[in-house]
């Protein structure tokens, strides 16, 4: 047989093993399946609601209950077991039975207290309560015998809270001299303002949007202590609206306008040299920034009613709260205690 007509017969036998091959199969095997949840944009995980939990939006209303209430001894149980507290003027405290103590040392010796929350700043962890408190000295309060005298008097509280609703941390400023001048053994000098007035109704309460604007709210509160730290008057008042509002515990009249405030700011640098700012905190909650603040140094001049003490450092806690217009400050209302730094022991 020649060459090519082996070759052909080849390819036909060949085609012809292809077929039976072909019929003997019962068909192509089926696609794989699909696999449509492929095509689903990745997600992750869930996102936890931003804002303080039902357990910690208790805590404000719980912590001032117990402090309306004749038995400070239940607080106990919505401390955090390492809890830790501070005020101006005191030791500062750790552990359930000590913060317990220090509560009884600032509150315990007014009876028929009540106290009620006047505007309440949430964050997702810090609750920041001012109040009124009032009450009838029953015994003695540092250093005032017992007198039975009417008191009432504001407040700010700042209280760090965990997600069971438990505190981990108590700030808390009020002005013990403007207490003590209601019963009257205030220092020589202080003119007690009139009694702080207090609201039966419902309080004001803000919780933070978590946007742009709270961020730079804080910015213009850092600014603001930055530039008294710096000794700079004329950023100082730039921070500030021209019809600002200061208003302080021991005054009867607030501070108003942007030279007021500036004539504030001078005082403070004739009285203390070297002055010093450390912020603690500062949260922004919707027009409103809370700060937390040391101011420390060299007393050179009288501090209010505190007068001059030669060779003494002192070291000032202050709490502000700071509302914001436009970008600048157009209201603060500033918690501390000047008798922290006064001459003799305690506050």
């Amino acid at each position: 047989m020649r060459p090519s007509r082996m070759l052909s017969a080849l390819r036909v036998a060949m085609a012809g093993g292809l077929l039976a091959c072909s019929s003997e199969n019962a068909g192509s095997p089926p696609p794989a399946p699909i696999d449509w949840h492929s095509f689903d944009v990745p997600h992750g995980a869930a996102a936890v609601p931003p804002g303080p939990t039902p357990r910690e939006r208790a805590v404000a209303e719980a912590y001032v209950g117990i402090l309306g209430s004749p038995d400070l001894g239940t607080l106990q149980a919505h401390l955090a077991g390492d809890v830790h507290f501070a005020f101006p003027g005191l030791p500062e405290g750790r552990g359930k039975d000590s913060v317990v103590r220090s509560h009884e040392t600032l509150f315990g010796a007014f009876d028929q207290r009540t106290m009620r929350i006047m505007r309440l700043w949430r964050t997702d962890s810090v609750q920041a309560l001012e109040w009124t408190l009032t009450g009838v000295q029953a015994r003695e309060w540092m250093g005032a015998p017992p007198t039975g005298k009417p008191v009432a008097f504001k407040g700010l509280t700042v209280l760090f809270t965990q997600d069971d609703g438990t505190i981990s941390d108590v700030h808390i400023y009020f002005d013990v001299a403007v207490v003590k001048t209601q019963l009257g053994v205030g220092p020589k000098g202080l003119v007690a303002p009139p009694p702080a007035a207090s609201s039966s109704g419902p309080p004001e309460e803000l919780g933070q949007n978590h946007g742009l604007d709270e961020a730079n709210n804080v910015l213009v509160a850092r600014a603001t202590i930055d530039a008294l730290e710096k000794n700079d008057e004329a950023a100082y008042g730039a921070t500030m609206t021209d019809d600002v509002v200061l208003e302080t515990l021991d005054r009867a009249q607030p501070m108003r306008g942007r030279e007021e405030e500036r004539a504030w700011f001078r005082a403070m640098h004739r009285a203390i040299g070297l002055l010093d700012t450390t912020l603690g905190g500062a949260w922004g909650v919707t027009r409103y920034a809370v700060a937390e603040y040391f101011i420390a140094g060299e007393q050179t001049g009288p501090l209010g009613w505190v007068p001059m003490q030669k060779d003494k450092v002192v070291r000032l806690q202050v709490a502000d709260v700071m509302e914001i217009r436009d970008g600048k400050v157009d209201h603060i209302w500033r918690y501390d205690n000047l008798a922290q730094i006064a001459p003799g022991a305690g506050p």
